[in-house]
């Protein structure tokens, strides 16, 4: 896809991004998860959740899945080497009406990095790119034309905590948030950055109005 190639250049990070995934040949087998729980209720949005290096460090993400399963949400957490067949399936999703809105990305570490590249991939595809929330991201320190609103928790502890910055395009909103007390291997897990994601994503909703679905695209 063109926008795929775009997002591509604009952001990956080829000889260090291959450094850090030697290591995870062996995480293929680990990301299939099981089926998430039946919601209570209709959907009251769509979250992707991506877990970091070989599904071990990025715990928090399946915390936070539950949360927001629990809230409501259509929640569903995988690995970071899966964003492609995500946005695929969600653009998919939006371009036959079936898309539930806000539809957010959520990730950390190698997981913020791919969610990034996901929501751009998505919002540039169908404009409904509504949420990105990324915990730390460590190789791609900016972001391309596409998501609405993106919120950055980064650590101040350690080597790869940093702000994030908007590419030429970016027309949403960009927030940079600096957290003390956490580190990499612990921002991701932090109860109450989990629930100002949860009210993020409620005030999403909100202002998205009573729809809750994408219209379905007009044939070509």
């Amino acid at each position: 896809m063109a926008e795929e190639n775009t997002v591509e250049s604009q952001i990956a990070a080829p000889s260090r991004r291959a450094a850090l995934l030697g290591a995870a040949g062996l995480t293929l087998a680990a990301c299939a998860g099981g089926e998430d729980p039946p919601l209570a209720g209709p959907p009251k949005g769509r979250v992707v959740l991506l877990r970091g290096l070989a599904n071990v460090f990025s715990t928090g993400m399946d915390e936070l899945e539950e949360k927001l399963r629990t809230a409501g949400f259509d929640a569903s957490t995988y690995n970071h080497i899966e964003w492609r067949g995500q946005a695929q399936e969600t653009v998919t999703l939006a371009r036959t009406g079936r898309l539930v809105r806000p539809f957010a990305v959520v990730g950390h570490s190698l997981g913020a990095d791919d969610g990034i590249r996901l929501a751009a991939q998505v919002g540039q595809a169908t404009g409904l790119a509504d949420l990105l929330v990324t915990f730390d991201p460590v190789l791609v320190g900016s972001v391309p034309p596409g998501p609405a609103h993106v919120r950055n928790y980064y650590q101040t502890t350690g080597v790869w905590g940093r702000g994030l910055s908007a590419e030429n395009g970016f027309t949403g909103v960009l927030e940079n948030r600096p957290v003390s007390g956490d580190n990499h291997f612990t921002i991701d897990k932090d109860p109450g950055l989990h629930g100002e994601v949860l009210r993020l994503l409620e005030q999403t909703r909100a202002r998205l109005g009573p729809s809750g679905r994408a219209a379905p695209w007009p044939p070509a």
